[in-house]
């Protein structure tokens, strides 16, 4: 017998949802079941080759769009020198000096390791927003970069900024592309650091005085939306999209 006492939110959720999925946004999926949604995402971060892993190593540079490595996967020091820091970075997802010098193999067993760490709760946050992430698949690999990027509350920020947008009419690629720029809410230091001393990103903001909240906001979006550029590649190359 089921005492009150020991009826979960699960439970709850289960009978109150069908009374409300009449009200979500044909934008949106209705809530599905969570089975569904741990399938895409093993499918795209179940080991280094999966299209997931792969987009995250294109957009650090580390590897080719077709999975290729660059030089780069070999190890580098972190562009962002944060307090004036010499990181070294190894492996597919730069791995910020967690691995012994040399040691790609244990650098992408980190990598690894810490990324899947973190999709359960992506995938939640996803759902909590009712996105079905095989519907926006684009999107969820984005929000996985950014946990490798950026500090935890970035990726956290992001299915909310992003679904929001949806719902503004914005198509999926302008979604992304401003939910990856909002998620920061201007405080990116290592990124700030990047943008004052790299000819790239200097060139592209001379119309910008230098620190003002226009100059933070387009530095962050020349880095994101590179990035975004280069998952779309990858994805695209894999034909998880189309």
């Amino acid at each position: 017998m089921i005492r009150p006492w020991q009826i979960t939110t699960f439970s709850l959720l289960m009978l109150i949802t069908p009374l409300f999925g009449v009200l979500i946004s044909e934008s949106f999926s209705l809530v599905i079941p969570i089975h569904r949604n741990n399938n895409e995402v093993n499918e795209l971060f179940s080991n280094i080759n999966s299209p997931g892993n792969t987009a995250i190593c294109h957009a650090e540079g580390n590897c080719q769009k077709n999975g290729e490595f660059t030089s780069l996967y070999y190890g580098h020091i972190d562009p962002s020198k944060l307090g004036g820091k010499r990181v070294l970075n190894q492996g597919f997802c730069s791995d910020y000096g967690k691995s012994k010098a040399g040691d790609i193999n244990a650098a992408n067993r980190g990598c690894l390791k810490r990324i899947k760490s973190r999709l359960a709760r992506l995938t939640n946050l996803f759902k909590q927003q009712n996105i079905d992430i095989k519907q926006h698949k684009t999107a969820f690999v984005n929000s996985v970069d950014l946990w490798n990027q950026a500090a935890p509350r970035v990726s956290d920020n992001f299915p909310k900024l992003y679904a929001a947008n949806i719902r503004n009419g914005l198509s999926a690629d302008n979604a992304i592309r401003k939910a990856r720029v909002d998620s920061f809410n201007l405080k990116a230091r290592g990124l700030f650091n990047i943008c004052i001393r790299e000819k790239y990103y200097i060139n592209r903001l001379l119309n910008y005085p230098k620190h003002s909240r226009q100059w933070k906001r387009k530095c962050i979006d020349i880095d994101q939306n590179r990035r975004r550029l280069a998952i779309d590649r990858v994805l695209l190359k894999r034909e998880v999209i189309n």
